[in-house]
């Protein structure tokens, strides 16, 4: 069976682990080095315990159905579109956390941290990152990204910019510290704390800043299918050109956060671009 070219090695480097950890237990090591480099595997069985390991949706790297527990990146998912009570009721969901391995716990703390940050319940979702942050090995830096990004976050909600500074700062060191190439591969995480920093700028009144800011996160979001980050990011490009009077800037902004919602065939999207069109 053919997979999606990279999938499996792609998603084991974003946990930061080893083949010999998601192999045990499984297969041989080996065998997991043969499916990463070839991109087929032939016994299905083997596929969804590896995806299971991986907290992958077996459908997302083969062209099958399969019937499991929810997996993290499918709540990340929901979370990304918005969908935040959704996600968090499958992350109560108890059958899914007796499977997670405890390599997947920080990132399972980092979404409840998300959801609670979006319900804005500040104190829970910064003891949920401290957590999370307490339980991430030093190899798994694309987590790290993302927990000092959502610590930043938090910090901003409170309005404490200067703490939501520094979260931010580290979170863009460990992004330095990665190749042009590999910082290619993680587009979402490293837009996200885009997104984050160029909010905060605009808090600070700082709009070219943060004009700068998005325009750095649109140049690293990948091409394909990521419409509600797009809104997003031309939301915060309006508030920019607004305060830097660029009328031409405010209307091309405009016009992509409508063509990005019309793209993505997601009613509650078209809805919220719709009413938050209609104010300005």
């Amino acid at each position: 069976m053919k997979l999606l070219k990279g999938s499996l090695k792609r998603r084991r480097e974003q946990l930061g682990i080893s083949q010999a950890d998601v192999a045990d237990g499984i297969c041989h090591q080996s065998l997991l080095s043969r499916i990463e480099r070839t991109d087929e595997i032939s016994n299905i069985t083997v596929l969804q315990q590896l995806c299971a390991r991986l907290q992958l949706r077996v459908s997302n790297v083969a062209k099958i159905n399969e019937l499991t527990v929810t997996p993290l990146t499918v709540i990340r998912y929901l979370i990304d579109t918005g969908k935040c009570d959704q996600a968090a009721s499958r992350l109560e969901n108890t059958a899914l956390l007796r499977r997670l391995p405890a390599f997947a716990l920080p990132e399972y703390n980092l979404l409840k941290a998300k959801i609670a940050l979006a319900q804005n319940q500040t104190t829970v979702a910064m003891q949920l990152l401290q957590i999370a942050l307490g339980d991430a090995e030093k190899h798994q830096m694309e987590l790290m990204i993302e927990i000092y990004t959502e610590m930043g976050a938090t910090w901003a909600k409170k309005d404490e910019y200067v703490y939501a500074s520094e979260c931010y700062e580290r979170a863009c060191g460990l992004i330095k510290g990665y190749r042009p190439a590999v910082q290619a591969e993680m587009g979402n995480v490293i837009t996200n704390t885009y997104y984050h920093q160029s909010a905060l700028y605009l808090m600070i009144n700082d709009p070219k800043k943060a004009n700068e800011r998005i325009t750095q996160a649109l140049e690293i979001l990948p091409a394909k299918n990521h419409f509600h980050q797009i809104v997003k990011l031309q939301k915060l490009r309006v508030q920019c050109c607004e305060q830097l009077s660029l009328l031409e800037e405010k209307q091309h902004a405009q016009m992509l956060i409508y063509a990005a919602a019309e793209f993505s065939k997601d009613v509650n999207l078209k809805d919220d671009v719709k009413s938050y069109l209609n104010k300005i």
